[in-house]
């Protein structure tokens, strides 16, 4: 389940650095849940208590497309 909190506000984003001592790049990373460490939790809320939006990608099944040799799509299965 992929998960994301989007905060724009540029203001915001380097009062949060600057709180927790990282770098914008690290933030973003931390925010796309790409990275996990000892404060993150804290990282995390801090953006949705000055206006992030965590999104949640929902557990949708996979199908998986069956090809000929031509790459022509013979059946799909969920």
């Amino acid at each position: 389940m992929k998960q994301i909190i989007e905060l724009r506000d540029t203001e915001k984003r380097k009062m949060i650095a600057e709180t927790f001592g990282i770098s914008l790049a690290n933030l973003s990373q931390i925010l796309r849940f790409k990275r996990n460490g000892k404060n993150v939790e804290a990282i995390r809320k801090m953006a949705q208590e000055n206006g992030g939006i965590k999104y949640t990608e929902g557990n949708e099944s996979s199908k998986v497309k069956v090809l000929d040799s031509r790459g022509n799509v013979t059946s799909i299965i969920n």
